[in-house]
């Protein structure tokens, strides 16, 4: 199930392609407090100078036997970017077979196809689709590896089982793709989240449609050149919530929302054929549970977008609220300029004899704003309310049928 990150433990998830991990280790984030999963797979390709970590969310020996490898459930897939140049054996291959080449195609608007690495990356996501036949598979990638994993996604033979894409600084290579694998990177848009700070030199060609939704990163401004394209320019609120402009983060939160209910969905069709698996069909219980699950990912999934706009409508009232106090103070400010003849008590008085009073100009109007909010506060709280409605109908009937319980808690 592809879990519910914030935007910055997806960052610190792609910074782990840099990290030296080993088969078999796990992979973790937050200094340790988070494991991802567990490295099953080192890419490590000398001829094309791909590099890339598999990770699986339950720990494999390793050449796992078919029932191990049918017991994935998620997959993550980390491409690594370039290696520094003169400091690391591989980095001609990066930059002299990969980096300078597509960067050529880009900036010349003449399209001669992909590099080698990118066609091994492909077959690195096919070749573990293919392994982990059950799994859904979130690919991450930065710079180089941003590039690695966009023409992955645009080349898999099995686009279905793809969970979300989450690529940072790397050039747009949409123009590089066939007619064939420009269609699959559309169908896949809304899965894709292909962050950019515009402020980085590297990303180059979104002047031209792009892989995914582009996600324009509002940064930091006093940063230097190689720090910027590391992620240096991020800024992120206290959730973990990356600066984007807001005219993005509808596009956002409503492409995370559909991948929820599709992961949820997902989830859900695999028990519905282990019942099935275990007693021939199924009894009417396990259907009145699948459909109530059904309905619960989607409650879960509009609940998500619901206290989403609850925030962000949190902090446009507070900043409407801010500005009608200030209106207040610049009203007497501009009216002591005015009338410097006159004391506060008069000044005042003269103001609410043209209809200038605290109270229709601040009081008032912040009552307005206060009552809407709360308002709509009451509407999601009985949104929130339903959807609990709909989880304690499903506990109770999971308690008064324990095999059905039995079921679930092994999915």
């Amino acid at each position: 199930m592809t879990n519910n990150y914030s935007d910055e433990q997806r960052v610190d998830i792609a910074k782990e392609e840099y990290a030296e991990y080993k088969e078999g280790q796990p992979a973790m984030i937050d200094e340790g407090a988070t494991t991802i999963g567990y490295v099953s797979k080192v890419v490590n390709n000398k001829e094309t100078g791909e590099q890339a970590y598999i990770i699986t969310d339950v720990e494999l020996p390793n050449n796992p036997t078919p029932e191990q490898a049918a017991s994935v459930n998620n997959v993550t897939v980390i491409y690594r970017g370039s290696s520094e140049p003169f400091k690391e054996d591989d980095w001609m291959k990066d930059w002299l077979d990969n980096d300078i080449p597509i960067g050529k195609q880009i900036l010349t608007n003449d399209f001669t196809g992909p590099t080698l690495q990118l066609k091994s990356s492909a077959k690195t996501l096919d070749a573990q689709m293919e392994l982990y036949e059950n799994a859904r598979f979130d690919i991450y990638g930065h710079s180089l590896g941003s590039m690695n994993g966009q023409y992955a996604l645009a080349a898999s033979k099995y686009p279905e089982r793809i969970g979300g894409a989450y690529l940072y600084q790397g050039p747009n290579i949409y123009g590089l793709l066939t007619k064939e694998q420009k269609l699959q990177a559309d169908k896949l848009r809304d899965q894709i989240f292909n962050y950019v700070d515009f402020k980085d030199v590297i990303p180059i060609g979104y002047d031209l449609k792009g892989i995914g939704i582009v996600i324009p990163v509002k940064s930091k401004e006093d940063v230097g050149m190689i720090d910027r394209h590391m992620w240096g320019g991020y800024q992120y609120d206290s959730n973990g919530n990356l600066s984007v402009p807001e005219g993005k983060m509808i596009a956002i939160r409503t492409a995370q929302t559909k991948i929820f209910i599709k992961d949820q969905l997902g989830t859900l069709g695999k028990l519905a054929a282990k019942l099935r698996a275990s007693g021939g069909g199924l009894s009417s219980s396990e259907e009145i549970f699948l459909d109530s699950q059904c309905v619960l990912a989607i409650a879960n999934g509009v609940y998500q977008l619901v206290q989403q706009a609850i925030q962000d409508l949190a902090k446009e009232y507070d900043t409407q609220i801010t500005e009608i106090e200030e209106l207040w103070d610049d009203t007497l400010e501009i009216a002591r300029n005015i009338g410097s003849h006159l004391n506060d008590s008069e000044m005042i008085e003269a103001l609410s004899a043209g209809g200038c009073t605290k109270q229709t100009l601040v009081t008032q109007p912040v009552t307005d704003l206060k009552d809407k909010f709360s308002e709509i506060k009451s509407i999601g709280a009985d949104y929130v309310s339903l959807v609990d409605q709909i989880k304690a109908g499903v506990e109770e009937q999971l308690a008064a049928d324990q095999d059905l319980a039995r079921q679930v808690a092994n999915l």
